[in-house]
């Protein structure tokens, strides 16, 4: 039975991840004007570039676009992308590390991790340019 104590003092003694949900003003302050890196695993997953109004471009890590625009949902920050319908929408989260962002009904391990902020455009090429 001294088991039981000691691993409850195990437990209280682990640091807790603090995460706190970020409102969409914070989110607008963050982002607007502004061109946001995520990452995931440590490896760059897209980037976003923040203008007026709420619109949006992503970039994949391929480099392709999609233009968007974000509104607020049900204490979500939700997406509508011109090339795919459907909204994403996504708890962005002050961390002890930054921030993150989670996507609606994802676990913590698939988080997107706010790499880095600046205010360089992006590079996108015009749709499906070929030959």
């Amino acid at each position: 039975m001294k088991l039981i104590p000691i691993l409850i003092a195990l437990c209280l003694a682990q640091p807790a991840v603090a995460e706190e949900i970020v409102t969409p003003q914070e989110f607008q302050a963050l982002s607007s004007g502004k061109t946001l890196y995520f990452t995931r695993d440590g490896r760059l997953f897209g980037v976003e570039q923040f203008y007026k109004r709420h619109r949006s471009t992503w970039q994949f890590a391929d480099g392709e676009c999609d233009d968007g625009v974000w509104y607020a949902q049900d204490g979500f920050i939700c997406f509508q992308y011109t090339k795919n319908t459907d909204p994403q929408c996504w708890h962005f989260l002050k961390t002890d590390d930054g921030f993150a962002a989670r996507a609606q009904g994802a676990s913590p391990d698939q988080d997107l991790h706010l790499e880095r902020v600046d205010q360089k455009p992006l590079d996108c090429k015009g749709p499906d340019v070929g030959a």
